[in-house]
């Protein structure tokens, strides 16, 4: 698989393999992963699911409007990532659906019957997201050599357990195709970070659109979507780190920039995009305060470590969160 970003196995998490996650979440903050517990068939129903409810008339999609909970139904530009970019027409804007945290397979939130029907199937889903999620981030505590009397591997897992309330988010994203537009300057979705830990991204080939901003080079990166090796299994996930992990480890795990921008070819063929997204957060109550790890700790002025040395208050995983969808929705503000 020919890819800018690391393609790593995580069906056998060893030491190693942390160590090379921590690597690449250390430099660019984006990577793929191959080896998950998804089945090609679980990822497919999902984007059949999502691709049947954007079909659906306007009206009915907008009775699920989103709420301050951030669940719900989302469109027509409601989102704005970066207003300093140039957007599209508001009838080609992404439309998107977050699901919320469920109780004993049970939504928290009001569904429409298209996602009503499959109820466990979508919390099955978002379960085995966190789930990966808790995978990646033990690796990363062990490669951070975090002290085992202080949580060891599981010092990050264990602040995102999932019977708590937290900000973690299941997203169905559309992306219409540009009609009769040869304009690739077309920004689909503005230059932004994530708000939470990390992020699983699921693509399809051809439905390309990804972009990362290298710290590097400070040149765009476009990322593909790659198929299985063997063509059945789930075709390799991305991951990358968001805000609060960001934060949490004096910025020594980078939280880059990324965008969605159809390539030249996408905008003239008129292909639409459907993506998925798991936004992974820490429990709300959780405190940004500083990792014990000794390769963080030697970073007193960034990020948790710097509001621990300046007396400063803690903010919390959910305090955090409310603040950055304040500069995201207009209902927040």
């Amino acid at each position: 698989m020919d890819t800018v970003l690391p393609v790593i196995d995580i069906s056998n998490p060893t030491a190693e393999i942390g160590q090379k996650l921590y690597e690449a979440a250390s430099t660019l903050g984006f990577v793929f992963i191959e080896g998950s517990e998804f089945t090609s068939d679980e990822v497919n129903t999902m984007f059949g699911l999502s691709k049947e409810f954007f079909s659906q008339p306007y009206d009915e999609k907008q009775k699920y409007a989103i709420s301050e909970a951030n669940r719900g139904y989302s469109c027509m530009n409601r989102e704005v990532l970066d207003p300093t970019e140039k957007q599209g027409d508001p009838k080609d804007a992404n439309r998107a659906f977050n699901f919320g945290q469920f109780k004993d397979d049970k939504a928290i939130q009001p569904l429409p019957p298209n996602f009503s029907r499959f109820e466990q199937d979508l919390a099955n889903f978002s379960r085995k997201c966190h789930a990966t999620c808790h995978k990646l981030l033990d690796l990363l505590a062990v490669a951070l050599k975090i002290d085992p009397a202080q949580g060891g591997a599981e010092w990050f897992s264990s602040r995102h357990d999932l019977k708590q309330a937290s900000g973690s988010i299941l997203r169905f994203l559309y992306y219409p195709a540009v009609r009769n537009s040869d304009d690739e300057n077309e920004i689909r979705a503005g230059a932004h970070t994530d708000y939470g830990s990390m992020t699983l991204l699921f693509q399809r080939t051809g439905e390309e659109g990804l972009e990362v901003l290298s710290p590097i080079t400070n040149e765009w990166i476009a990322i593909p979507a790659l198929q299985a090796k063997d063509g059945k299994s789930c075709p390799p996930i991305v991951v990358n780190i968001a805000d609060q992990l960001s934060f949490w480890s004096a910025s020594v795990l980078k939280s880059a920039v990324h965008r969605v921008k159809f390539p030249l070819h996408q905008v003239r063929t008129g292909v639409d995009r459907y993506s998925m997204a798991y936004f992974c957060h820490p429990a709300d109550d959780t405190l940004l305060e500083p990792v014990p790890s000794p390769i963080i700790q030697s970073l007193e002025g960034e990020g948790a470590n710097a509001v621990a040395k300046n007396g400063d208050e803690v903010l919390t995983a959910g305090e955090h969160l409310i603040r950055r969808l304040a500069a995201a929705y207009s209902w927040k503000q």
